[in-house]
């Protein structure tokens, strides 16, 4: 029995079942190496999940921003930014880092029936009931003052117009920030012969010294040029409808988008939003000179992410050819 005993349970049978320091060492050590490198993988591809992110965001940017640009442009009634090319300038004015339109004449963000871009909420009355009946059409941007923008400086209010590195430099009716103000007439005159057309109107926009087109019904009341020379449209009032500029420029490397507010009190009130960061180049090209119906541009836009590599999109559209 106590040699069964000592047999069953003898010393050498009981440290055949541990491990030695030196075994103990070599494994932690392995197993050092081994969460080490899995470390580094998983910290590799956290990297490359950032970086991927990050390019698939700026691609999605600038989509966006392109296509608000775009959209802007092809349904707007008027190209304010860039300029036609001046033959007075030794600048370009027709390929610049800015963009500018009218806003969509059809655009009615807070759905109570009237154009955003329709300051003075008024209409052609063809059978002068007072009320805006089906078919009678809103009349927009027909009655600017001096000061087109409405916005008390000369221009658009914050913006380097002509491209000569300066802002908002000159009268407050010069529009064209092009140093002489109110020159040219409406519609479509060149009188300063910088080859843009009805640019930088005057209070008279046509200049004839009568309401309205002199000589013409304008609101289609009965009457002759019944009010002063200022009012344009021959509605009682002088100088209510102004051009309501979108606009977009870059602020260091973010692309802004202006707006202007809903029932703006003036040309000053506008929202701001950044559409793109990471922004390295933006550049408008205003093709054709002289007056054009329906100018063409070229856009380019390239966002480059952190890792130094770039995306760019291109596209030319026709202003007003969404209209």
């Amino acid at each position: 029995m106590n040699r069964n005993t000592a047999s069953r349970f003898s010393p050498g049978r009981y440290l055949q079942r541990g491990v030695t320091l030196v075994e103990l060492m070599v494994t932690v050590s392995i197993t050092g190496i081994l969460m080490a490198g899995l470390m580094g993988l998983v910290g590799e591809s956290l990297h490359i999940e950032s970086v991927t992110r990050q390019r698939i965001d700026l691609v999605q940017q600038a989509r966006f921003a392109m296509q608000r640009m775009t959209t802007a442009v092809g349904k707007s009634g008027y190209l304010m930014l860039p300029l036609v090319d001046s033959p007075y300038t030794a600048w370009s004015e027709a390929v610049r880092d800015v963009l500018a339109v009218t806003l969509d004449p059809t655009l009615d963000r807070d759905a109570d029936g009237w154009a955003d871009a329709n300051n003075d909420k008024d209409f052609q009355d063809s059978n002068q009931n007072g009320i805006r009946d089906d078919g009678e059409w809103q009349r927009i941007d027909e009655d600017t003052s001096g000061d087109m923008t409405n916005d008390d400086e000369s221009g658009i209010v914050g913006i380097d117009d002509d491209g000569d590195g300066l802002v908002d430099e000159a009268h407050k009716n010069d529009d064209d920030e092009g140093s002489v103000f109110d020159e040219d007439l409406q519609p479509l005159q060149d009188a300063d012969g910088d080859l843009s057309f009805s640019e930088d109107l005057g209070e008279d926009m046509n200049g004839d010294g009568a309401s309205g087109i002199s000589g013409v019904d304008d609101d289609g009341d009965g009457a002759f040029d019944e009010g002063n020379q200022k009012d344009d449209d021959e509605d009682g009032l002088s100088d209510e409808d102004w051009l309501d500029p979108v606009v977009f420029y870059l602020n260091g490397t973010d692309l802004i988008e202006r707006t202007p507010a809903i029932n703006p009190v003036d040309g000053n009130d506008f929202i701001e939003n950044v559409i793109a960061d990471h922004v390295s180049a933006f550049t408008v090209t205003r093709h054709g000179v002289g007056y054009q119906l329906n100018p063409l541009l070229t856009i380019d836009l390239t966002l480059t992410a952190d890792d130094g590599e770039s995306i760019s999109l291109s596209a030319t559209v026709a202003q007003g050819g969404l209209l």
